[in-house]
């Protein structure tokens, strides 16, 4: 039902802007907003795994900062494939640590990736001494985000390949069943025998690595990079996570859904810097859209425990 509201609302928000500015439906725009739209549904791919065991990741901006500037700083000796892996397995590496604070030291994670968020940003701020880095003398890497295959960016590809191995995941792997019966009922999961431990520190892994590929893909679109990147990247990836159908609450996860609803943002982005608005009214635009995203996920929610109550589920 999310997935189809999403389509509905992307089909209604397109309509009425190429209705007003007939250009934006231009081949320029299309790429540029897919590609945009893939930069930000990486990270909310694995948000939503996060979300689905009932956790939350606030690092993650500060994540990205850092792997952008740690990329970038890796390029000028390491080359291009090893530096884009060190970069993802740092990610996965911050991860491990969010999940081994959530777990061994029984700290909420709301909380421990709140301090993750401060100590990432110092990180991110430290290794660059607060200056940008300019990588112009790094033609190859821009490819990473102005390259085609076969007429698709590069950047889509990435985002699609992501989609692909995290849906496999979720719906076809015992871990995928795990993650959502953790945000269902933890207590019950444990029950059960599941090693809740072992998953919730694979999530937090999951998202700490898709964390660090989008901000490696922001790298080469950006092509200069400092400690202040990412900013609002937590609020940006829980919005599009809760909009595209995934509980704030745990318990189910929808990728195709996430998918759908990072295209949905970023039409509504592109939208309003070509309708010249100003770039204010787009936090505004996001915050209203979690907001109404989240209060359709308690309706649903009441819903369906009244229908439970009434024995008509």
């Amino acid at each position: 039902e999310m997935c189809i509201r999403d389509r509905v609302m992307i089909v209604v928000v397109v309509a009425l802007v190429t209705w007003v500015t007939p250009n934006f439906l231009s081949a320029h725009n299309v790429s540029s907003l897919l590609v945009t739209a893939a930069i930000a549904a990486v990270p909310a791919f694995g948000m939503t795994v996060a979300l689905a065991m009932g956790a939350l990741d606030l690092s993650i901006g500060s994540m990205q900062a850092l792997a952008a500037c740690t990329v970038a700083i890796l390029l000028g000796t390491a080359g291009i494939p090893l530096s884009i892996g060190a970069t993802i397995l740092l990610g996965a590496g911050v991860g491990l640590i969010n999940g081994l604070v959530v777990t061994r030291l029984g700290v909420p994670a709301f909380v421990a990736t709140l301090g993750g968020m401060s100590v990432l940003r110092g990180a991110a701020l430290l290794i660059t001494d607060g200056q940008s880095i300019l990588l112009m003398d790094q033609p190859d890497f821009a490819k990473l985000n102005s390259g085609e295959v076969l007429g698709v960016p590069v950047p889509v590809l990435i985002a699609l390949g992501v989609f692909a191995t995290l849906w496999l995941v979720m719906r076809h792997t015992a871990f995928g069943q795990h993650v959502c019966a953790i945000g269902g009922n933890e207590k019950a999961a444990q029950a059960t025998g599941l090693h809740v431990d072992r998953v919730k520190v694979l999530a937090f892994m999951i998202v700490g690595a898709t964390t660090a590929l989008s901000g490696v893909m922001l790298t080469s679109q950006l092509m200069i990079v400092d400690g202040t990147l990412g900013v609002g990247l937590e609020l940006q990836a829980i919005a599009i996570v809760v909009l595209g159908g995934t509980s704030l609450m745990g318990g189910n996860a929808s990728m195709l859904g996430t998918l759908l609803a990072a295209i949905l943002i970023s039409v509504i982005n592109s939208a309003l810097n070509i309708l010249k608005v100003e770039p204010f009214y787009q936090y505004l635009a996001l915050g209203l859209l979690l907001i109404g995203a989240l209060a359709l996920d308690t309706l649903r929610r009441q819903l369906i425990k009244r229908a439970v109550t009434e024995g008509r589920l």
